[in-house]
């Protein structure tokens, strides 16, 4: 049978590249466990097993008289380390040769081969992390802009964790209490008080469902900040798309219709990532395929956190904006600002609309200002402090969690039997504690820990 990474965790010490694969300046080989030190102190040139904890040293890797190389070996001794086991960081120089030999040395002299992940899989099993702080190290490796990066950092620090252990020990109580009842079921005691017992589920009903309503906004952070454009046929739309990606990433032509779905990419603005869809024209049209993509962009318009709604500057006017709003119903959750196009050969009608730019495409005109609007849109949308949730597990645990507490807040107010009450009660802290770890699924942690690189 095929363990997965957290069952086929055993104890014995770990290596394997923590660096990028391939040749570069600097490599480093991590080792963790019982007999890191042991074990790399016999292929170094001086003595580890005396160094402090927190302190490296500079010498050679030798077997049997063959040095590989000159490097800097560190020492972290347990349970002051990433993993909670000694650990030794080893920095060789980058050629390829030099890190798969000392690779092989090690594992010849005792070590196993370290699977994906197990490096965090070991931190999380050590106490040293909760879940949502080993899932927020592969954020912060994966951020690549400062938004993740900071909400990658929020949850390495353990924030979110901290408000999930709140809700948990708010339910707690209240649940050894219904257990209590169910021990007492003949003598119909109740300990739990109902109407305290309410006020509690409300209050975690709130915090619970705002937690889930900022998953919108922190994915978005995230994988990038969602931008439809939209517009009639021939108005631009690919046109700008090119322009604000800096790159030919649409077909461009005179042609109506020529964009029949939705094409998507991403740049970097002001520190701040933005997902850019380019969307088939909006138009009266009988074509099967068309009609698909019209359907497709007006659906990226409703999801979208922010919709650019092209408009030719020499070609419509201005009563177009109002009933091209109108038709598209874009939500209140989208911030829809209205571009004017083309304006290097016609003026753009008066503004009647409280958001507009002016702009050519063609001629990058105007781009870079709606460019630095976007920046500061970006940047006010993620100056706050609050929560947010990043992660669809969480997100999907957060729902689940929610379901069970409105079925318990119902159960009590329509005399459900007790046991089903804490039944439901179980739900929610069950799936509560399936964010942080608080729960031992196995096939969950694998799931999390499957997804690192070899070495993190």
């Amino acid at each position: 049978m095929n363990r997965g990474i957290v069952g086929a965790i055993d104890g014995k010490t770990i290596c394997a590249i923590s660096t990028p694969a391939g040749m570069g300046g600097i490599a480093v080989i991590r080792v963790s466990g019982p007999e890191a030190i042991h074990i790399t102190n016999r292929l170094f040139s001086r003595d580890l097993e005396s160094l402090e904890s927190h302190k490296a040293a500079f010498g050679k890797i030798v077997l049997n008289q063959e040095v590989l190389d000159e490097c800097l070996a560190t020492v972290f001794r347990a349970p002051g380390t990433f993993t909670g086991e000694n650990t030794v960081e080893i920095a060789v120089h980058g050629s390829t040769f030099i890190q798969t030999e000392l690779v092989r040395w090690l594992i010849d002299g005792g070590c196993r081969h370290a699977g994906p992940g197990e490096f965090t899989a070991r931190a999380f099993l050590n106490g040293r992390l909760d879940l949502t702080q080993a899932e927020a190290v592969g954020d912060l490796i994966a951020a690549d802009h400062s938004g993740a990066h900071r909400l990658a950092m929020n949850q390495l620090r353990g924030d979110f964790a901290l408000a999930i252990g709140e809700l948990r020990e708010g339910l707690i109580g209240f649940a050894g209490l219904l257990e209590l009842e169910l021990d007492f079921a003949e003598e119909d005691v109740e300990f739990a008080d109902r109407n305290q017992f309410d006020d509690l589920l409300s209050d975690l009903l709130r915090k619970v469902g705002t937690l889930a309503d900022s998953f919108r906004t922190g994915n978005a952070i995230r994988e990038g900040i969602p931008v439809a454009i939209i517009g009639a046929p021939n108005r631009g739309k690919s046109t700008l798309l090119n322009a604000l990606l800096g790159d030919e990433r649409a077909i461009v032509s005179a042609t109506a219709g020529t964009t029949r779905d939705t094409i998507e990419d991403t740049c970097i603005i002001g520190g701040k990532k933005f997902r850019f869809i380019d969307t088939a024209g909006i138009r009266e049209t009988t074509d099967e395929i068309e009609s698909e993509g019209i359907r497709r962009a007006l659906e990226k318009a409703q999801g979208a956190s922010i919709v650019l709604y092209l408009f030719d500057a020499s070609v419509d006017g201005a009563e177009a904006v109002d009933q091209a709003l109108e038709a598209a119903a874009i939500g209140p959750e989208a911030q829809t600002a209205v571009v004017w196009n083309k304006t290097d050969i016609a003026a753009a009608p008066e503004g009647r609309h409280e958001l507009e730019f002016h702009v050519s495409a063609a001629q990058g005109l105007g781009v870079e200002e709606l460019k630095n609007w976007l920046a500061e849109w970006g940047s006010e949308s993620q100056a706050s402090d609050a929560l947010m949730v990043t992660n669809f597990r969480h997100y999907e645990a957060l729902v689940e969690a929610r379901t069970a507490l409105e079925a318990t807040r119902s159960g009590l107010q329509n005399g459900v039997p007790g046991d089903l009450v804490a039944s439901d009660v179980r739900q929610a802290l069950h799936h509560l504690g399936s964010i942080t770890g608080e729960i031992d699924p196995e096939d969950i942690l694998d799931h999390i820990f499957s997804n690192f690189c070899i070495g993190k």
